[in-house]
């Protein structure tokens, strides 16, 4: 059996980089560094370095429990220290008094920008503050070129990490009640789309769970599961509850904010 059969058909591309890259650590026993990937690229890799020897995944979002990441694929010897990450924490100045920031504010603004998603990690919004976590390389270029985000003008700086102080995950909770906790059907009672809707953009690939695209509209879900779909955005599934009187499902989602 290929390795290649672990993994789906759509993520065959990005296993071959990632283990062209490890092999690469491997035999020049250097340090290679990623630009920033989700949970589910960094599970391909930890999964992948059995297929070579003495070479580790380290990775950090430059915070504890940052969701998106780079990872340092190092010789076992050769442990990485958090410069090596070169990430950078920056702040965003903004008047919103009359337009509050929201995260795809932000990243509209920075795709918008010329820059690739690849180049910057989490990001945070509220009415008080804002944050966006980029790596190092494109850092001057955010600063001095985005100065202005849906008509609000704006200011980005580089911030210290010690004056930051990750937020609570907010999420907007949503009760909804479902016949089958299939995809298909969450999606549409979450959405509010009929069930022949829910399904078009699943059967093209847009939509992912815990990071990975499911395309099989009776997939099932379970409590804790992160599930988005390309132009709705995220949730999580928050809870599973006991039926309905009619037989229902009762669930309880966290639409990310």
């Amino acid at each position: 059996m290929s390795v290649f059969d672990h993994f789906a058909k759509e993520e065959r591309p990005f296993v071959e980089r990632a283990l062209e890259m490890l092999s690469l650590v491997e035999r020049k026993q250097a340090m290679r560094l990623t630009d920033f990937v989700d949970p589910r690229q960094l599970s391909i890799f930890q999964s992948l370095v059995s297929q070579v020897q003495d070479v580790s995944v380290s990775a950090s979002g430059g915070y504890e429990g940052a969701e998106r990441v780079r990872i340092i694929l190092h010789p076992d010897y050769l442990l990485p220290e958090p410069e090596d990450y070169r990430i950078v924490l920056l702040g965003i100045k903004a008047d919103q008094r009359f337009h509050s920031l929201e995260h795809r504010d932000v990243m509209g603004a920075l795709l918008n920008a010329g820059l690739k998603r690849e180049k910057f990690g989490d990001m945070f919004t509220d009415e008080k503050y804002c944050y966006s976590i980029v790596v190092e390389e494109v850092a001057d270029y955010v600063c001095t070129q985005v100065t202005q985000i849906h008509r609000t003008s704006v200011q980005f700086e580089r911030v210290s990490w010690d004056q930051f102080t990750p937020p609570e995950p907010r999420y907007m909770e949503k009760t909804i009640t479902v016949p089958s906790p299939r995809i298909d059907a969450v999606l549409g009672e979450v959405y509010n789309l009929s069930r022949a809707k829910a399904l078009v953009p699943i059967r093209a690939g847009k939509v992912k769970v815990n990071w990975k695209a499911v395309e099989d509209p009776s997939h099932q879900l379970r409590a804790g599961d992160m599930v988005s779909m390309a132009g709705f955005g995220r949730f999580k599934l928050l809870e599973v509850a006991g039926p309905t009187r009619s037989g229902r499902i009762r669930m309880i989602v966290g639409l990310v904010t």
